[in-house]
Order: structure tokens, then C-alpha cells, then sequence
């Protein structure tokens, strides 16, 4: 007979309940969503050559907006997987991220107009 200690037993039955947790109780129109408000994130080439010619136009030297628009691919894709996995437990928590991720593109073309 093979013993186990409990917290093993228990934590494989909590994983498996936290994988359907999430994967069932998103609905399709919610994946949808996601993925459109994630597809602006393909134009970030465009938005670097962009930031490229406003900033040296503007001798700025500064690097927080080049940090800002460096790092938007990498905010794009945590705040889409972060929705994905927590609206089954808090939907309120996804629409905040949906809407945040809404701002920031248009801050983003703020930042390089």
C-alpha cells in the first residue's frame, strides 16, 4: 500500500478544480472580446517607427516613453491571460482589465501623436 501525505491529494483535486474551474465558465463571446482587444497590439511596429520619428523630432531624451511603449506587448498579453483566468471567479476584475487595456491604447496613440 502506498502512502501519500494529504496535501498531495488534495492539491491534484484542487488544480483539477481550478482547470475546469475557468476553461468551462468562460463564455465564447468573452474569448472573442479578449481577442479583439488584444489584435491592436499587432500594430506595435507601426507604433514604434511612430514613437521613433516623434520623439527625435522632439529631442526628447526622456526614457519613460520609450519604457511605455516598449513594454505594451508584454501589458497586452498579461492583462488578457490575467481576464481569461479570473472571469469565472470575479467578471467584474475582467471588464476593469478590458477597459484599463482600452485606455492605454489610447494613450498610447496620445503618447505618439
Amino acid at each position: 500500500m502506498l502512502l501519500h501525505p494529504p496535501f498531495c491529494i488534495f492539491t491534484e483535486n484542487i488544480c483539477d478544480m481550478e482547470k475546469e474551474n475557468y476553461s468551462h465558465k468562460v463564455p465564447g463571446w468573452f474569448k472573442v472580446l479578449l481577442l479583439v482587444t488584444a489584435l491592436p497590439v499587432f500594430t506595435w511596429p507601426w507604433l514604434m517607427s511612430r514613437a521613433t520619428e516623434v520623439f527625435s523630432e522632439n529631442d526628447m531624451a526622456d526614457s519613460m516613453p520609450w519604457t511605455l511603449v516598449m513594454l505594451l506587448p508584454l501589458y497586452v498579453v498579461l492583462s488578457t491571460w490575467i481576464s481569461y483566468r479570473v472571469y469565472a471567479s470575479r467578471p467584474e476584475v475582467s471588464w476593469i482589465l478590458q477597459g484599463v487595456q482600452i485606455l492605454v491604447y489610447g494613450a498610447m496613440l496620445m503618447l505618439v501623436a
